[in-house]
């Protein structure tokens, strides 16, 4: 009986080690992955729009995980959830509410071509199944005539593990686009609105984009 209750007690400091040192894992890697060199704050709070710098972006969906990789990201994986809670705790994020997008920034001159990069980066990942030419949805708004610029809005349905999702990305153009005419997405030229010049993507969980 004394080495039976030997064993159960080496037992149980061994667990106990292992899962201490796990805790200690992810909260070293909560210090490590969620500060402001990761997450910055694109404007406001009220535009709840970041630049990441995140590896991928996990999320969670009924118990099953989808890890989507980030453009021009590379300081290691994080949970959606945690990436809200940090901005919440930070007051870059309005309690509740969810952020209004991911920036990419380029430098002047070059928008275009980063948006052709951005769109070979995920024809390489989540959309290897999906026509990049062919968005679900394509929309222009705004008329020429009385608006300097065209504000351009594609979304692309794709799956992760069983899970859908879309990727949303708003970009504008100088030029009036019929998207039905549109052959190839990469003769879309755009507007550079700002300096440095931006465009604005997200992903939205367990969605399609006939819902937006």
């Amino acid at each position: 009986m004394k080495i039976r209750s030997f064993r159960m007690v080496y037992l149980i400091c061994i667990i106990t080690i292992l899962n201490c040192n796990t805790t200690a894992v992810s909260e070293a890697n909560k210090q490590n992955i969620y500060n402001k060199d990761t997450i910055q704050i694109y404007g406001n709070v009220d535009d709840s729009e970041f630049l990441i710098k995140f590896t991928n972006l996990i999320y969670e969906v009924n118990g099953k995980e989808a890890k989507i990789p980030i453009f021009r990201g590379n300081i290691g994986d994080a949970t959606h959830k945690e990436f809200r809670e940090y901005c919440y705790s930070n007051n870059l994020l309005k309690k509740g509410y969810g952020e209004g997008g991911f920036i990419v920034i380029s430098e002047k001159g070059k928008l275009t071509t980063t948006f052709h990069e951005f769109l070979n980066f995920y024809k390489g990942n989540i959309l290897k199944n999906v026509d990049i030419n062919k968005p679900t949805v394509f929309r222009a708004w705004g008329d020429p005539q009385y608006d300097p610029e065209i504000h351009l809005t594609i979304y692309y349905d794709f799956k992760i593990n069983g899970i859908p999702f879309v990727l949303f990305v708003s970009v504008y153009s100088s030029e009036r686009i019929d998207p039905d005419s549109v052959k190839s997405i990469f003769d879309i030229k755009l507007k550079e609105r700002t300096n440095p010049p931006i465009f604005l993507y997200t992903f939205f969980k367990n969605d399609y984009s006939k819902n937006f």
